[in-house]
């Protein structure tokens, strides 16, 4: 159920958009609704909801609903997988994590949505100014976009949850508001996005489907392989998107990012920013080993 729902994603009006994002946010609860109350809930018409089973290719409601039903008992047998990490070897356990972080790039690198890697970097590239949100553990994604992003375009603003929204009111027109969140998706981050559209703002999502609420906001989206490892968010294939998006724009920008790099250094330079291997800092004792 879950991959013809993703399959049919292109397909989708904007009103089977919402039952889609509702059935794959929530299928535990959507497996005992009738049709009138799913209906009621997405905001959409009963009609609407019978044609969409038949748009999926099931002959009745109740088929749907059905195979919403196994959807739950697959999604019950990966919690159930959770569960095996506490009863594993510690090294079949470490194997594990790693294997599954293999397996995501794996599937990043046989599927690669350059049009939309491509499209992300086309609109970073053009802004007037880049704002960069993410929230709780998406947050640390955000940090690295921003950082980079900072050392080859001017005006990046990683957003704060204190004074989001009043940055985004003196956002200059032609700005680009770029959110980063995975499930479970923070609310704030979708709010941003909503927001930043509601006042003419481009937006842009870094999201694991398109039925994501922050594609649901966004002109731009790319879609990343995620694999969670037990309770924890693993990044790794996120990390290489945004690898491939920061690159992406540096060659956009051309001959100005060399320009840059070496404004940079010289900074660096100046404020002893790094230490060269082997040699310490002036002003810290002498641990008093010799070689």
């Amino acid at each position: 159920m879950r991959d013809l729902l993703l399959s049919k994603i292109p397909e989708m009006s904007p009103n089977q958009l919402k039952i889609a994002r509702f059935i794959l946010d929530s299928p535990q609860e959507a497996a005992f609704l009738t049709a009138s109350r799913l209906a009621s809930i997405v905001e959409v018409s009963e009609a609407t909801v019978v044609r969409f089973a038949s748009f999926l290719g099931f002959s009745g409601y109740g088929k749907m609903k059905d195979a919403i039903s196994h959807m739950v008992l697959d999604e019950l047998s990966t919690v159930e997988r959770i569960r095996d990490y506490r009863k594993e070897t510690e090294e079949s356990y470490l194997e594990k994590i790693v294997g599954k972080d293999i397996e995501a790039l794996s599937r990043v690198q046989g599927h690669l949505p350059e049009e939309q890697l491509e499209a992300l970097s086309r609109a970073i590239t053009g802004a007037s100014a880049v704002f960069v949100a993410g929230a709780r553990s998406s947050y640390a994604l955000a940090y690295y976009l921003h950082f980079y992003l900072s050392w080859v375009r001017p005006s990046v603003t990683l957003l704060s949850e204190n004074t989001a929204f009043e940055m985004l009111e003196n956002a200059e027109k032609g700005s680009l508001v770029i959110g980063i969140s995975f499930p479970r998706y923070t609310r704030w981050t979708v709010e941003i996005l909503r927001h930043a559209g509601e006042k003419g703002l481009q937006t842009g999502a870094i999201t694991d489907s398109l039925v994501s609420p922050l594609a649901m906001e966004s002109s731009f989206v790319v879609t990343v392989p995620y694999t969670p490892v037990s309770f924890i968010d693993s990044f790794t294939a996120p990390i290489c998107f945004m690898n491939c998006i920061i690159l992406s724009v540096s060659r956009k920008l051309g001959d100005s990012v060399p320009a840059r790099f070496a404004v940079l250094e010289g900074l660096w330079a100046r404020n002893r920013t790094y230490i060269s291997p082997g040699k310490l800092p002036t002003g810290l004792p002498d641990s008093g080993f010799q070689d």
